[in-house]
């Protein structure tokens, strides 16, 4: 079972977008299990969280920028806030400090569902969608 379980609620309506969030919980749900074995697993986990969050905010900003979206220079701030907060998990796990499951679950459940939620949304929402892909259809799939 997830600890961190992806809710339809959070998809945008951009395939890729959403394909980067879902990847988001994936890592945390990794990330979490990890913590709860401890060691190396976790350090790797969480370097993967922090590598895809630095990779998803740079290309959601370009995104919005392509986009011309209005919200963008606060994407960056809250995303820059966002990927701190992922840096200073990553720091108390290499220091040993204990609590880092509370800050992972802080992170998860009161900033990023939260950014995804309001600004995500209503940055595809205040562009009409502009820009948004939907899913790929899978080979084979009729798309009709």
């Amino acid at each position: 079972m997830d600890t961190y379980p992806w809710s339809d609620a959070y998809a945008t309506g951009n395939w890729v977008i959403d394909t980067q969030h879902r990847h988001l919980f994936e890592l945390a749900n990794l990330l979490a299990d990890a913590l709860v074995r401890g060691g190396e697993a976790a350090e790797q986990a969480m370097a993967a969280l922090d590598g895809h969050v630095r990779e998803h905010f740079a290309e959601e900003e370009a995104f919005l920028a392509a986009i011309r979206a209005p919200s963008l220079a606060r994407h960056r701030r809250v995303h820059a806030s966002l990927a701190l907060d992922v840096e200073a998990m990553r720091f108390n796990l290499a220091a040993r400090h204990p609590g880092v499951e509370d800050q992972l679950a802080r992170w998860v459940e009161a900033s990023l569902v939260p950014h995804m939620l309001t600004d995500d949304m209503a940055a595809i929402e205040a562009t009409g969608g502009k820009g948004s892909r939907p899913r790929p259809a899978a080979a084979g799939e009729c798309t009709l």
